[in-house]
């Protein structure tokens, strides 16, 4: 006999259109830029075709030629100096009722994640630099959003879900948190940037997740997520498509 929890599931997944749809109308919106990010406007939308929400590619022939050409990537430490401070009402008493903002700490795990994903890539387009030199490019992050989840909501939230009904998960609007980047890829000899991207997501639309009770749970995921679809990015051909990462998971961890 399958569990009360198999037809919970069952419930929540179809009250929402297919993943595609489901995508489009539950995606963390984009954030502001920052004055990390260079030329906003000339920045496109990722579309179908890429994972993140803004993408931007020189239009300077002698840059682009000059950054097609390598094949090295040194990986900057992550820079916190763009980020803004918490502005959502749940996750601004999570940090008055003891929580740690943690910035730090997740800074130097998106490098990480970063690191590792081409590390452990079977077919890396771009080998890693342990610094930046005239035969590399330059990954620099800024950390611009960051906005902890509230454990202490979710829990109100969970208990509502199994006894008056599993649609109270729509209460998570008020209790996710959510995590924004921006990235640039650099010519190491000009310093002029070759490509750049931004992102914004927040937590998974879930019925009974670990992570909603992590402040920084689904943040730590979205890193890695963040890392593999770069990684595929690099070594997909142009006009190629990543998969964008799911807003709903089923999974209990």
């Amino acid at each position: 006999m399958r569990s009360p929890h198999f037809f919970i599931a069952m419930l929540l997944t179809t009250a929402f259109p297919a993943c595609s749809s489901t995508n489009r109308l539950f995606k963390a919106g984009l954030v502001e830029p920052s004055p990390f990010f260079e030329k906003p406007w000339l920045a496109q939308n990722g579309g179908e075709h890429l994972p993140f929400q803004k993408v931007w590619t020189t239009r300077d022939r002698q840059v682009l030629e000059e950054g097609m050409k390598k094949r090295r990537l040194f990986i900057a430490p992550v820079t916190l100096a763009h980020l803004r401070p918490v502005k959502k009402a749940l996750a601004g008493q999570e940090l008055a009722w003891g929580v740690q903002r943690q910035e730090m700490d997740v800074a130097r795990r998106l490098r990480e994640e970063l690191v590792s994903a081409f590390r452990h890539s079977r077919h890396p387009y771009y080998r890693l630099a342990e610094k930046p030199g005239a035969d590399t490019l330059t990954l620099q992050l800024a950390l611009i959003e960051l906005q902890p989840t509230s454990p202490k909501g979710n829990a109100a939230m969970t208990v509502l879900k199994f006894v008056v009904t599993p649609f109270a998960a729509l209460g998570r609007f008020f209790t996710k948190g959510n995590i924004a980047i921006e990235g640039k890829m650099l010519v190491a000899k000009s310093g002029q940037a070759y490509f750049q991207f931004a992102d914004n997501e927040q937590d998974k639309l879930t019925f009974v997740n670990m992570r909603d009770f992590q402040p920084y749970g689904h943040a730590v995921n979205t890193m890695r997520e963040w890392a593999l679809q770069f990684e595929e990015m690099t070594r997909t051909p142009r006009g190629g498509r990543v998969r964008d990462s799911s807003v709903l998971t089923l999974r209990p961890n």
